[in-house]
């Protein structure tokens, strides 16, 4: 008898397996909380086997309750410890729940068990990956395409793992022989839009950036109106909105001025942190945040989605700054925060700006593990403190801001009072320099044209390319980059030893100044 070949003579086992095929029927009849309670009932009746507690989890699993899953999981192990598949499937769990080094330590039994199985290589490949141990997993994922090359798993998980390596061009190879026998695979598509915008094939990028829509964005059905595919605009309205992130739309939004170029009427709908900002930028019309029931419409169009409507071929699109915010507010808050930073005013102190942490997004798994990857704790930073003749101002928001008080570093707050983007922007022109991870406000602080200082993760986002601290997108960003993944340490070296060479510069200036 095999481990999931449950013995039919037995009551219990006869009990068990109604009630698991009664939770199946009454799922698939659309009954999802019928099901859960005849998987409950099945809990009850749940025999001492192996066989029995691994076919409870599967069905948790397939209800995507991935705690109660691994539960069952573990039971079923307690009795075969060397069932690899067993192992397989907690480890998948595993990483639907987020647990990633218990996910990790459930795949490696499972490849260690069935060495010859590529699909437990593959997938502790993807759970590698998710940790920033990159190099692991190329070893692993070519093991899997060495079991079985044409595996489009693998393939694609091998296309991610080099991206991320920050060898794109051989990353779009992989992706490619995927292709030829899934053409029209959304997560692949996606995952060669990614690589080709990192390889800067922007052209071929774009377009195939809009297979996120089948694969991880939903399209909006609520705005009566078609999407814009590149028509005529001249006379035209168009509604533009955001999507993704607020650093998406404060990179992208530099392209509605060619919209206003084209003869179109550009209105916008984004988040209401972004309203006042996304109001000064040229060739934008009106902005609101709810698309009010009287306006109308000949077009709307997501905002990332204007790249390839666009045909954008390159990082170089039109001037920068492109955002700005009312002079009266850059002075007045830009000068209250250097005021209240300012040491001795005889020999004014450099004042940096500083963020740390990004926005986790609980809400989205995936985007949570690389927040954990581009985020760094603020006692990290503490190097960059010994440099002297600088005053560093907190521009963090959300939970990362308390580890302030933790820290014990000398850090003023610059945020208190701040209601949106507007007012960050103004905030800044009260620095010299900011210093952050890649969020939100490095695309902020680039479309002003303010001077920012960029630390990047080592797999760092395709917008950034492969190498090299200049962007096109940004030219008074510079980008820190980890040399591996993981290393904040080198980076915060590197920049505490720019930062010392800049004050070098900086008080050489000041002492040859006249004195009025």
């Amino acid at each position: 008898m095999t481990l999931f070949a449950p013995d039919p003579f037995s009551p219990d086992v006869y009990n068990f397996t109604a009630s698991l095929r009664a939770a199946v029927s009454l799922d698939e009849a659309g009954r999802r909380g019928d099901a859960l309670e005849a998987l409950q009932e099945a809990e009850g009746l749940l025999p001492d086997r192996s066989e029995s507690a691994f076919l409870l989890g599967g069905l948790y699993e397939r209800f995507q309750y991935w705690r109660k899953a691994a539960a069952f999981y573990e039971k079923a192990l307690q009795s075969r410890p060397e069932a690899s598949r067993v192992w397989h499937r907690l480890g998948i769990v595993r990483l639907h729940a987020g647990d990633l080094p218990e996910a990790l330590d459930a795949l490696e039994h499972a490849v260690s068990q069935a060495p010859e199985v590529p699909d437990y290589a593959t997938d502790l490949s993807m759970v590698l990956s998710r940790m920033g141990r990159f190099e692991e997993a190329l070893c692993l994922v070519r093991l899997a395409l060495t079991l079985r090359p044409d595996d489009i798993h693998a393939l694609n998980n091998a296309g991610h793992v080099l991206q991320c390596l920050n060898r794109s061009a051989e990353a779009i190879a992989f992706y490619d022989t995927a292709l030829l026998q899934a053409p029209s695979h959304p997560v692949i598509r996606f995952g060669r839009a990614a690589a080709l915008l990192k390889a800067g094939f922007f052209r071929e990028g774009w377009q195939e950036y809009e297979w996120r829509w089948q694969s991880s964005r939903t399209v909006r059905t609520d705005i009566k109106a078609p999407v814009w595919e590149g028509e005529d605009l001249q006379g035209k309205t168009i509604l533009v909105h955001h999507e993704q992130g607020y650093g998406d739309t404060l990179h992208f939004v530099r392209l509605v001025s060619l919209l206003a170029a084209a003869g179109a009427c550009v209105v916008m709908q984004v988040p209401v942190p972004l309203v006042r900002l996304m109001e000064r930028v040229e060739g934008v019309d009106r902005v609101f945040s709810v698309i009010p029931p009287e306006e109308r419409f000949d077009y709307h169009c997501p905002l990332m989605s204007l790249p390839a409507r666009l045909r954008l071929e390159s990082d170089c699109v039109g001037p920068v700054p492109y955002l700005s915010v009312p002079a009266d507010e850059s002075v007045r808050q830009g000068n209250l925060l250097r005021n209240l930073a300012q040491g001795n005013p005889e020999q004014p102190d450099f004042i940096v700006g500083l963020v740390w942490g990004g926005d986790p997004r609980s809400h989205d798994l995936r985007a949570t593990q690389t927040d954990r990857r581009r985020s760094i704790r603020l006692e990290n930073l503490a190097p960059l403190f010994s440099v002297q003749g600088i005053r560093f101002v907190s521009f963090q928001m959300g939970l990362p801001r308390h580890q302030i008080e933790a820290s014990g570093l000398p850090l003023m707050e610059g945020t208190e009072g701040i209601l949106d983007f507007q007012d960050t922007g103004a905030r800044l022109y009260g620095v010299d320099l900011l210093i952050t991870v890649d969020t939100s406000i490095a695309h902020l602080a680039g479309g002003l044209g303010l001077p920012v200082w960029m630390l990047s993760r080592a797999d760092a986002c395709w917008r950034w390319g492969d190498s090299g601290s200049q962007t096109g997108w940004y030219p008074t960003m510079r980008i820190f980059r980890q040399p591996e993944s993981g290393d904040w340490g080198r980076v915060v070296e590197d920049v505490r030893g720019t930062l010392d060479r800049l004050m070098s510069v900086y008080r050489s200036c000041q002492e040859k100044l006249p004195i009025i």
